[in-house]
């Protein structure tokens, strides 16, 4: 059975602050570093949608519609 994806969640953030203050605590990175994980791993706070004006479809190439169905492949084995 699987988990909520606030679950998931949960579960990953948890992980990964605690490898980051093991990895702290035992001197391999910095308070610093640490900060700067954090915040470059958090959500950018979404700014408004650029509205753009739909675009008709583009025409089809006549010469690249197929007219005829082609042949089936042939294979040439030898066993």
């Amino acid at each position: 059975m699987t988990s909520p994806p606030t679950q998931d969640a949960e579960f990953t953030r948890k992980v990964a602050l605690g490898i980051l203050s093991t990895l702290q605590h035992k001197g391999l990175i910095s308070a610093a570093e640490v900060d700067a994980i954090l915040r470059a791993a958090m959500p950018k706070p979404a700014g408004p949608l650029a509205v753009t004006p739909a675009s008709t479809p583009p025409k089809p190439d006549a010469s690249r519609i197929r007219r005829e169905p082609l042949p089936p492949p042939v294979f040439d084995i030898e066993l």
